[in-house]
Formats: C-alpha cells, sequence, structure tokens
C-alpha cells in the first residue's frame, strides 16, 4: 500500500525513514526510484525489509487476517469486540442472478437500508458504495464483482468516525475523519463546487450515488452555507479531512477497545477504525469499522503542521520499536 507521492518525490515514510537512519548510523537501501520498498541494514549487520508502509513489525499472518475485513471481523467479535453485522459474497456466486443470494436479501430485509457493499480486501476507501434499495443493491454487487473476487455487504454505522494509531499497546494518537464535501454559496451548481476543489476526483461515479441520496445532483445549487457531502466514505486519500484528537477527549473505554483490537488481531503496530456516537462520552461503545495492518499517514502528514508534527512523532516511534535491539 503505497503512499500517495507528492510532486515526484518520495513518499512522506520514506523520507522519515531516511532522516531517521542518517541520524541513528544505519544504511538504507532502496529497491527502486520511488524509494516504495527497501531495506534498513545496522551497523552489525541486522536488516528489517519495508515495502509502502508494511514494516517489519506485524507478522505475515497477522497482516493478512487484517487485511480481510470478514476474517478480521469474526476474530474480533469471538472477542467480544462490537463491529457491524456484515455477509461475505463471493463473486462467483453472483453469475447472471438478477437479485443477489438468499442470505443477502435476508439480511437486508432485516437490518433494512442503507447498507455498505465494499471489496473484502481493499485499502483507502476504494469502491466502498453506500445503496439503499434493493435494485441498487444488485447493481453494485454485480459491479464490483468484475473487479474483486470476494465483496462485503454491511450495516450502516451513524457516528463520528475515528482512526486510532496503535503500538505495542500505546495509542500514539487518534483523528476524526470527516467525508468530503463543497459548500454551497448560492450560485454555483454542485459540478462547479467540485471542479474548483483539488481534492475529490469529479469523474468517481459514487458522488452522484452520494448526491442522489440526499436528493440532490450536479446541476443543483446549493443555499449558501450549506454542506453537502460527495462520497460515503472520510478517507483522506478519497478527499476526506482529519482533526487531532486530543488525549483528554478520548474516552478510555474508547482507547482500550483500539488497543483490544489490535492485540486480538495479533499486530503490534495498527490504525483502528472507529464509529462512535460521541467521543467524549464515557461508556459508549465504539463499534470497530476495520483494523489497518500498515496505516498510511502521508495524507494527514500533509494537511497542516500540526499534523505533520504529529505523524513525525508517530513515526519515530514506529521506527525505534522496529529497529529496538
Amino acid at each position: 500500500m503505497a503512499e500517495t507521492k507528492q510532486s515526484g518525490n518520495r513518499s512522506v515514510v520514506f523520507q522519515l525513514l531516511e532522516q531517521h537512519c542518517a541520524r541513528t548510523g544505519y544504511r538504507l537501501h532502496v529497491g527502486d526510484s520511488h524509494g516504495h520498498a527497501g531495506l534498513v541494514e545496522s551497523p552489525d549487520g541486522r536488516r528489517w525489509f519495508f515495502k509502502g508502509t508494511h514494516f517489519d513489525l506485524n507478522t505475515l499472518g497477522a497482516s493478512e487476517i487484517a487485511d480481510d475485513k470478514a476474517y478480521a471481523a469474526h476474530f474480533l467479535e469471538e472477542s467480544g469486540i462490537a463491529v457491524p453485522a456484515s455477509r461475505l459474497v463471493f463473486s462467483s456466486e453472483l453469475g447472471n442472478r438478477n437479485h443477489p443470494p438468499a442470505n443477502v436479501l435476508d439480511f437486508a430485509e432485516t437490518g433494512g437500508f442503507p447498507l455498505f457493499v465494499k471489496p473484502n480486501v481493499g485499502q483507502e476507501g476504494a469502491d466502498v458504495i453506500r445503496v439503499g434499495t434493493y435494485p441498487g443493491l444488485t447493481q453494485t454487487l454485480h459491479m464490483l464483482a468484475k473487479r474483486h473476487a470476494q465483496l462485503l455487504v454491511q450495516e450502516e454505522i451513524r457516528g463520528r468516525e475515528l482512526r486510532v494509531i496503535v503500538l505495542d499497546g500505546e495509542v500514539l494518537c487518534a483523528v476524526e475523519r470527516h467525508p468530503p464535501h463543497v459548500t454551497g454559496d448560492g450560485k454555483l451548481t454542485l459540478a462547479e463546487l467540485i471542479a474548483a476543489q483539488d481534492r475529490v476526483d469529479p469523474s468517481d461515479g459514487r458522488i452522484e450515488c452520494e448526491l442522489a441520496r440526499q436528493t440532490m445532483s450536479l446541476e443543483s445549487v446549493p443555499e449558501p452555507g450549506t454542506r453537502v457531502r460527495l462520497l460515503p466514505v472520510a478517507n483522506l486519500s478519497s478527499g476526506g479531512s482529519a482533526s487531532i484528537v486530543i488525549a483528554e477527549d478520548l474516552a478510555p473505554e474508547t482507547a482500550s477497545i483500539a488497543s483490544r483490537a489490535a492485540r486480538t488481531l495479533g499486530l503490534r503496530y495498527a490504525g483502528v477504525d472507529l464509529i462512535l456516537p460521541d467521543i467524549a462520552s464515557p461508556g459508549v461503545d465504539a463499534v470497530v469499522l476495520e483494523v489497518n495492518a500498515a496505516p498510511g499517514l502521508g495524507n494527514l502528514y500533509r494537511q497542516g503542521l500540526a499534523e505533520a508534527e504529529l505523524v513525525k512523532g508517530i513515526y519515530q516511534k514506529v521506527f525505534a520499536a522496529m529497529f529496538a535491539e
């Protein structure tokens, strides 16, 4: 999972790793001209490999389980951690059906809409779609089945979305993630407002679906000050934004759930994505959406000076843990 490059430069994590090696006397070997992969060698010959944001901290098996949303949810739920209700769909099961499998139809009927359909294996919010009708569910399953072997149909959990970074049981930071949006001025259409900003891809087909859910279209002219959500996800890589959650505002119970989620999946280092109604209210159980074994922090780093300093501090601790004697 490579972090986004900026202006042709090497990734943020590579630049920080390069600086760390320069300070400590370790040697950095690059595997390609972009610095997407490589290894770090200590003066006594020990080696640690990395690829993108995957480091020699998590075991391969734990990382593979975390990357598989259905398996991860199974083991989290088995350990008493709340996860969204979901159904796994194998793309090979769909064939030319004009309706989803019976267990998915039963799931939709019992839980109701809206539902999320997403790749069972995937990152950065790619191909995550919110559906609100049975025809929409069928159409979305068939569309995504062309690109993914397994899909997850998942209930919508409404609330505030957090990403909590955990290292060896310690919460290093928490950020609240906000979906991409535009703000109306009473003059420009949504198409014009979207074209005027560079964080969201205007060709993303999910935008029209999300606008339709809000009874709007690209030709709509929102009232001045009206915030219009553009995508069903809050990933920074999809144009979302993040605000740092200070330690005093993160309920101990929420921090504990994030640490437990990482530990349950055997991960030393993880980004735990949570939904909760109010991050300042003790006693509110968080729901774990997914656990990322290689959380990318490049987009957060580029958001501002405070965020950049936060990311630098996180990677300093990650590198120290990876190269520990």
